[in-house]
């Protein structure tokens, strides 16, 4: 049986043993979905992180699978559908990775966005989704979100949205993703820093 060092000494030997199409540095999610992309194609890949996977921005995220609501304000349409599709893509390949989460919005008297605004909103969100988010949103009035939250403030309340998006783990997604980076043949190695690089030839 292979020891853990007699693996890594492999996987090292197997990485410098000819060119790479593509090596990549960093094994966030980034890196992980990259280097998980590049193998299904059929390249021959390399990952190297000098610290241990998600270590980094990965670690420290909201931990959310999110449509990019707060983009419709900015009427940016594109990247909401485009965010959406990605959470729904996670939620059908990795259900475990994606926890259906319910969000409730309160409206006031003065808030910026009225609950008429606020309900169109929402229901846009769910368009955008593909009319297939991970539930459906829904607007009520006051005395349905006193129930909800039962010590919110309720001066100039005049209702709420509720809409859905999803709980994830970040480092295990990271995980899952180098995993089956793995399984179609790239190499990747933690604490293996890059130490210099340097440019040859044209491209």
């Amino acid at each position: 049986m292979s020891t853990p060092d007699a693996r890594r000494r492999r996987q090292v030997e197997a990485a410098l043993d000819r060119p790479l199409d593509l090596l990549v540095v960093g094994g966030g999610i980034v890196g992980a979905g990259v280097a998980r992309d590049a193998a299904m194609r059929g390249l021959r890949v390399a990952l190297v992180e000098k610290h241990d996977f998600a270590f980094g921005t990965s670690s420290r995220s909201t931990r959310l699978l999110h449509g990019g609501i707060r983009y419709l304000q900015q009427m940016r349409l594109g990247l909401v559908w485009e965010a959406s599709v990605e959470k729904r893509v996670i939620a059908r390949i990795a259900p475990h990775l994606a926890e259906p989460m319910r969000f409730i919005y309160p409206v006031y008297e003065r808030d910026r966005f009225s609950m008429w605004q606020m309900r169109i909103g929402v229901k846009v969100y769910d368009l955008l989704s593909g009319g297939r988010n991970l539930g459906r949103s829904d607007a009520a009035g006051t005395d349905a979100v006193r129930s909800w939250l039962p010590k919110i403030n309720d001066q100039q309340l005049r209702g709420a949205v509720r809409y859905y998006d999803a709980l994830t783990n970040d480092g295990r997604l990271v995980i899952d993703s180098l995993r089956s980076a793995a399984r179609h043949g790239a190499i990747v190695l933690n604490y293996m820093p890059l130490l210099s690089a340097e440019r040859s030839g044209d491209h």
